[in-house]
């Protein structure tokens, strides 16, 4: 389900921290916030951050903020869980206001694909997706998203000089426990051509025990018996200098 809030920025708005609370957590699954234009249809290409089993509010190193464009509302894109009888909840989303100079917009890469079969019965089925960067970045933190066929994924660098940066490797991943990974900050550098790798592996056999159907063909697809194929790089880039000042209590660039 898409939930569209009701409220339009009338301001470009900046923020530095952002937590989302159902307040009857156990229907909700996982909830993905991201920006909008008003009147366009929603979607998550804007994404900003989620809510998920095992996760965290975001909270972004001083200097780094998120923005909301002027004319944007925000929407999130949610993941309901049946218990057998009528539920309700409110999900709020709290914002938290930079209260130093903002240096850096947060950026980020989805690096997935949506084209892959996953065949019946296979323990150990390969997906993989490439993106290029074309400008020199900092690394920020990863976070890996597949549904209950996920079995493993590992995110990697390929520099222009060749070289290959294994970043993160999750050996056994969970649906019920999709956690951040960030670096220290400032310690990961992509110098401009560096290719975003990641590689992730489906079990769709009969000793996956979540496996809802290991006899069928799988393919990408929003509900938990499809499967998705998502590794997120998240960074900023060397070339910004934004020395923005921001009103705390609006979020507005003064």
């Amino acid at each position: 389900r898409y939930i569209i809030f009701p409220y339009v920025f009338g301001n470009d708005t900046w923020v530095q921290k952002v937590e989302i609370l159902p307040d009857n957590p156990r229907i909700v699954h996982h909830a993905n916030l991201a920006f909008i234009k008003v009147g366009e249809r929603p979607s998550e290409r804007n994404f900003i951050t989620g809510r998920v089993p095992g996760g965290d509010p975001m909270m972004l190193d001083e200097g780094v903020a998120v923005l909301i464009p002027k004319g944007s509302v925000l929407v999130l894109q949610t993941h309901f869980t049946t218990t057998g009888k009528p539920e309700r909840t409110k999900i709020s989303v709290g914002l938290s206001f930079p209260r130093t100079l903002v240096q850096k917009r947060l950026h980020h890469q989805q690096v997935h694909t949506t084209r892959y079969e996953i065949p019946p019965y296979a323990p150990a089925h390969e997906v993989a997706a490439r993106r290029p960067l074309d400008f020199d970045a900092t690394g920020l933190g990863l976070f890996s998203h597949m549904h209950v066929r996920g079995k493993d994924m590992t995110f990697r660098a390929k520099h222009p000089d060749g070289t290959v940066d294994t970043l993160l490797m999750i050996p056994n991943y969970s649906f019920d426990w999709q956690q951040s990974y960030r670096w220290t900050p400032g310690t990961k550098k992509f110098p401009k051509g560096t290719t975003l790798e990641v590689v992730a592996h489906f079990d769709n056999s009969e000793f996956n025990p979540y496996n809802p159907d290991p006899s069928v063909k799988v393919r990408n697809g929003d509900q938990t018996v499809n499967e998705m194929m998502y590794g997120f790089y998240f960074y900023t880039r060397d070339d910004e200098r934004l020395n923005l000042a921001i009103d705390p209590k609006t979020g507005a660039a003064r």
